[in-house]
């Protein structure tokens, strides 16, 4: 059961949809409004799990976790399991870095790196004094209260053992993909996973999912930002002041989310107008060939009449001659600057042609295009859910810019009231 994701309680039990999740939230706010009615707890309008909060959570649970050396998925772990619990329990009953403390100290158990009881309520007494009492039996009672609220469902699964996976199977299938994953890609993509468990996508979707999304995150859009960030420098037209995150990829990736599928299009659109242009210089090249030599050097072929004058009817009179050599002179100069026209056409197009040429070996075929070009070419050969992918890029990409409106002195100021004065 555990080592199968499809068949582990994380998949049956707590995968949720967009529509069930909102609809647990909308309990959980009438389960509060009727605690406040009766008077069990207090209200505190400036207290919601909003991203500011959600920030504000994984900024503790990191803080906590690398000031004890705890590894990176046992942070995870505590993490999901702050999200889980949150789903059933409204903030204003709770004291959060409890919360924070208790959840990082059942997911170090569950991820086989325990840490003594003791030691985990001295560091989190280190980082917040005022709100951590020193009774260790606190923490124990909250860890039977967080495992009652997850119906004891705790082994997860997540995306970073899935980009492993993938960064593998790139390598093993170099030969029929030709792609594959660097180290400062893959430590891109492994940030990028990081900072996902601001999201719900843990609570929505399957661990590879979230994988593939940070791969395509750091390949495609990680491309597209730098040429939109040399564009507007170049242009002067726009200036970026994203720079949060601890990897290589902007939060203004948000402004590239209508353009995440257009790389391939263009490149595709590019390649077929160069291949038209193409054929149309080998049809008039054929068309040359076919012609006398004459006809290459601007000259008009002769024809019988002036091969031999005296041909024909002999007996006309001298004006009917003359009205037809007339006639036959003017249809010369109009085919002749026909031949003109048509040649300049010619050169006009084999010009156009070498210029596209040029163009399409600088602009597209580039070692990024190719890359993006490859991976792209496996998407289209898994039974991976590309509508799933396309959800979690897009809840990957705003989080960084929800992170930019971020003020942690607010959520700081909200919380420190709610428990003073609770």
């Amino acid at each position: 059961m555990s080592a199968d994701y499809w068949n582990s309680s994380q998949r049956n039990e707590w995968q949720l949809t967009r529509y069930s999740l909102l609809e647990a939230r909308r309990k959980l706010i009438y389960l509060e409004r009727k605690l406040i009615q009766n008077g069990l707890i207090k209200d505190f309008p400036n207290m919601n799990y909003d991203y500011n909060m959600r920030i504000y959570l994984h900024n503790l649970m990191l803080k906590l976790g690398r000031r004890m050396n705890v590894r990176q998925v046992a942070i995870a772990t505590a993490e999901v399991y702050c999200m889980r619990f949150l789903t059933r329990v409204s903030l204003k009953e709770i004291n959060v870095y409890m919360l924070v403390t208790t959840c990082l100290y059942v997911a170090c158990k569950i991820e086989e790196c325990p840490q003594h009881i003791r030691l985990i309520v001295s560091e989190a007494r280190n980082l917040w004094p005022e709100y951590i009492p020193q009774d260790v039996t606190k923490l124990a009672e909250f860890e039977f209260y967080l495992i009652e609220e997850m119906d004891s469902y705790l082994l997860l699964h997540h995306p970073y053992k899935s980009l492993m996976q993938l960064k593998n199977y790139f390598e093993q299938k170099r030969d029929v993909y030709g792609f594959v994953l660097s180290d400062d890609e893959l430590q891109n993509c492994w940030s990028l996973i990081n900072d996902s468990y601001v999201t719900d996508l843990h609570l929505l979707l399957p661990p590879h999912i979230i994988a593939v999304a940070a791969i395509y995150i750091t390949i495609v859009l990680k491309r597209n930002l730098s040429q939109m960030k040399n564009k507007g420098e170049n242009g002067g037209g726009r200036s970026d002041n994203t720079n949060r995150s601890s990897i290589n990829t902007d939060p203004s990736a948000s402004n590239n989310n209508n353009n995440n599928n257009k790389v391939n299009v263009s490149v595709k659109d590019e390649f077929e107008s160069n291949s038209m242009v193409g054929k149309e210089l080998n049809i008039d090249d054929l068309m040359n060939l076919s012609k006398p030599n004459s006809q290459e050097d601007g000259q008009r072929p002769k024809s019988a009449e002036e091969v031999s004058p005296l041909k024909g009817n002999n007996t006309q009179p001298n004006n009917t001659r003359q009205g037809q050599g007339t006639k036959q002179q003017q249809q010369e100069q109009q085919q002749e600057q026909q031949q003109e026209q048509q040649q300049e056409q010619h050169n006009s197009s084999k010009a156009r042609t070498a210029h596209d040429l040029v163009n399409f070996d600088l602009d597209i075929l580039d070692e990024d295009s190719i890359r993006i070009t490859k991976f792209m070419n496996f998407l289209e050969h898994s039974h991976i859910n590309l509508d799933e992918v396309v959800e979690a890029v897009q809840d990957m990409v705003n989080v960084y810019v929800l992170w930019n409106r971020y003020n942690e002195q607010t959520v700081k100021k909200a919380l420190q009231s709610m428990l003073w004065k609770r």
